[in-house]
Order: C-alpha cells, then sequence, then structure tokens
C-alpha cells in the first residue's frame, strides 16, 4: 500500500489538513511494521507509540475542555454546573475508553490504512479494539504537535470525532461497578476487551420480572447478576466480574511481554518478525466460554497458542516459541563448549605425542653422542700407546747408537755391531 496517495484521504476524514505529512504517516504505523522494515535495511521508522502516549493525555484534556464549555456556567462566585465530580469523571472516562474510540475510529474506516508488519497483517489485528484505540490517541497526538501545541485546534478536531452531546446531555450518572469495571478493562496496564453485558434467563411474572445478566470480557464471562431490572443485574454482574479479574491472573496483558520479548530476540538475531496464523476455535469451546487457537512460526520453530481471545492465544504461542529459541540457543551452546573442549583436548593428546617423540629423540642423540665419546677417547689412548711406542723404539735405537764402535775402531770391528743392530731392531719389531 502507498500511504502516501491515501493521505488526502485521512485528512478529509479526520477533518483536519496536516503541515507534516511524516506525523500523520507515524500515526499510523506499528511496531510490527517497523520491526521488519529496519531489519530489511531500509531507511528507519518509528512507530506510533510516542504520539499515543502524547495524544492519551491531550484527548483527555480536550474532552474536559468540551466539559467544561458545555456543561458548565460562569458566575459571580466562579463556576456552576449540575453534574458532580463524580459525574463528570465517568463522562470523561466513557468518552475516552476503548469501546468508544474503537467504534469511532472504526465508522472512520481509519484502520484499513494502518501500516502492520506481515505478520499483523495476516492476522487482521488492524480490526482489534485495542489497535484501533491506539490508532484515533496517535492520530490525536500528531495533531496536537504538528499545529504547535494549539490546544484550541485539538479541541475543535475532537469535537468533530466524538459526539459528546452523547453522553453530556443525557442523564449522565453511569453505575459506579461498571464504570469502574470498564476503566479497569480500558486502562493501559491491563489493555482488555470492553465489558459486554447479555440476558442469560428472565423469569417471574410480567409486572415483576427478574433479570439474570452476565458480564462478558472478550469471550469469558467474568460475572454473573439478578435483579428486577437490566441496569441492576449488570451493576451486581459488573461487581463479580471487578472481583473475579482481581483474584485472577491478568492473562493477555502479562502475556504480551513474551510477544515483546520474541520480537527483541528475532531483532538481535537479524531475523523476521514472528509470523501468526489464526486456526479458528479450540475443539474443547464450550457455550459461552470460546476458546482460539493461534499458531506463532520464528525461525522454523512452530507452536499453537489457546487462549479466551485471539490475543490471548497468539501472545501464549509467542511464549511458546520464544522458549523453544531459548532452549535452541542454549543446547547450542553447550555443543560449541563440547566440540571447543574435544579439540582442545585433540591438541594436548598431539602436544604430548610430539614431546614424547622429541624426547626420543633427545635420548637417541645422548647415546650418539656417547658412543662418539667412546669412539674418540679410544683413539686418543690408540695415539697415544702408540706414541709411547714410538719414543720406546726411539730410545731402543738411541741406546744401540750409544754402543756402537768409536771412531779409530778397525772396519773388520764395526761391521758386526751394524750387523747385530739391524738384528736386534728387526727382532723389537717382531
Amino acid at each position: 500500500m502507498d500511504f502516501a496517495k491515501s493521505i488526502p484521504l485521512i485528512e478529509k476524514k479526520i477533518q483536519y489538513s496536516f503541515r507534516d505529512k511524516s506525523l500523520l504517516t507515524q500515526a499510523f504505523t506499528r511496531t510490527s511494521f517497523c520491526n521488519e522494515k529496519n531489519y530489511k535495511g531500509r531507511e528507519s521508522y518509528s512507530s506510533n507509540e510516542v504520539l499515543e502516549f502524547f495524544g492519551d493525555s491531550v484527548l483527555s484534556c480536550a474532552i474536559i475542555s468540551l466539559l467544561l464549555e458545555r456543561k458548565t456556567e460562569r458566575y459571580s462566585h466562579g463556576i456552576k454546573t449540575a453534574l458532580t465530580e463524580g459525574d463528570l469523571s465517568a463522562i470523561r472516562s466513557k468518552l475516552s475508553d476503548k469501546r468508544h474510540l474503537s467504534s469511532r475510529t472504526a465508522e472512520l474506516g481509519l484502520q484499513r490504512f494502518l501500516l502492520l508488519g506481515e505478520g499483523d497483517e495476516k492476522l487482521g489485528i488492524a480490526n482489534e479494539a485495542s489497535v484501533m484505540e491506539d490508532l484515533f490517541e496517535s492520530i490525536i497526538g500528531a495533531i496536537y504537535i504538528d499545529c504547535g501545541m494549539d490546544i484550541k485546534t485539538v479541541i475543535d478536531v475532537v469535537s468533530k470525532l466524538i459526539d459528546v452531546s452523547v453522553y453530556a446531555d443525557g442523564e449522565a450518572p453511569i453505575q459506579s461497578y461498571k464504570n469502574a469495571l470498564q476503566e479497569w478493562c480500558a486502562s493501559k496496564k491491563h489493555r482488555l476487551p470492553a465489558p459486554v453485558y447479555k440476558t442469560l434467563s428472565e423469569s417471574g411474572p410480567e409486572h415483576k420480572r427478574i433479570f439474570e445478566r452476565g458480564c462478558y470480557i472478550g469471550e469469558k464471562l467474568c460475572g454473573v447478576g439478578t435483579g428486577k431490572n437490566q441496569k441492576e443485574a449488570d451493576t451486581l454482574a459488573a461487581k463479580e466480574a471487578l472481583k473475579t479479574l482481581s483474584l485472577s491472573k491478568p492473562s493477555a496483558v502479562e502475556e504480551e511481554n513474551s510477544l515483546d520479548a520474541l520480537r527483541a530476540l528475532l531483532a538481535a538475531k537479524k531475523a523476521p518478525s514472528p509470523e501468526f496464523h489464526d486456526l479458528g476455535e479450540a475443539p474443547n469451546s464450550e457455550e459461552g466460554e470460546r476458546r482460539y487457537i493461534v499458531e506463532c512460526s520464528a525461525m522454523g520453530i512452530s507452536a499453537s497458542g489457546i487462549g479466551y481471545s485471539k490475543r490471548d492465544a497468539r501472545a501464549e504461542a509467542a511464549k511458546k516459541v520464544l522458549s523453544e529459541l531459548q532452549k535452541a540457543h542454549s543446547k547450542k551452546n553447550i555443543e560449541a563448549d563440547k566440540k571447543e573442549n574435544g579439540k582442545s583436548i585433540a591438541r594436548a593428546a598431539k602436544r604430548a605425542s610430539e614431546v614424547k617423540k622429541a624426547s626420543k629423540a633427545t635420548e637417541k642423540r645422548k647415546a650418539g653422542n656417547a658412543k662418539a665419546a667412546d669412539t674418540v677417547k679410544a683413539s686418543v689412548e690408540e695415539k697415544v700407546k702408540a706414541k709411547k711406542l714410538s719414543q720406546k723404539q726411539k730410545n731402543d735405537v738411541q741406546k744401540l747408537n750409544d754402543k756402537a764402535p768409536r771412531d779409530g775402531a778397525t772396519t773388520s770391528d764395526k761391521k758386526p755391531r751394524r750387523k747385530l743392530k739391524k738384528k736386534r731392531v728387526a727382532s723389537y719389531q717382531s
């Protein structure tokens, strides 16, 4: 969808023309859309959550201003009104509650222009009451900023979008228990569907009928009341519903944290947003207490959730997928550690083998060196022995020379001596 082409039509519906069109675009942008677009590497988008925060407060201020204008008058001692503080509070709550704002959004058909992620779009959350309420408040917040925080401009737009006279000009008091339950469900903390009251049974004669009415939150029956008229029965049903809700743990509201955690995990891993598929009603659904099944898929893991509303079921499915992803991540880390430990052991064994080989080579070198030393020693000893022998020979020769005839002896005397010398030398050498 090309949102830019839809801007003129949207401005016509809300009867306000934006100076800064980007504020209007942001008012229609959901978080799921931002997560997907930002993940795909395109320009950064901002969701409407901040505008919704501003719009919630500005809307209350605009409604109070309209009530002040229509239900009070100035006189010499200040202002006066026929309504009490409780009546004004009840009217303001009724005009700004989820049911009323989502109804006005649906009547204008604004939800069809929402920018959603693929998963949310397939699930069709654009038509959920809480989503349409958020959109209405975001638009008011965007208008407040666009007009330079001129509250008069906002009041003028709100007066065109909300018919204050429906409650302000009627009989004001709304039953206190019903009002309290309405505010409890519509609060930012709980974000539950607006309570709906249905007749369960009627009894008694025509002039004295007894009504049994049930209070439903979504598709769940939370309280039952009996009275002589529907208003009284509704009040008692709302009272019982408040007690039931206060004692039971919140369903979809608490589970929404799991959905946020899943989206954060996928964003950290740079993975697409989770996809949701509506699988219809659960087989064990009963009359007056339907249960729905929604499947959630992310990163190849799928899980189904069951709840009294599709939102509950979606949050439960997201919680299961988140748990499986966390287990898989933990298992992967353990396997990686084991693999690393195995590599470390193999490296240690290899080092030990290399040290052993080096030790053997060292021992071999030492043995070779010792053998070489023995060889050298033997060689030296042989040389010393040969040297001693040579010296002895020289000494013997010298002795023989000393015994030779002196000068003046006859030749005949010398010859026998020369022969004897040669004979002795030969005998010694042998």
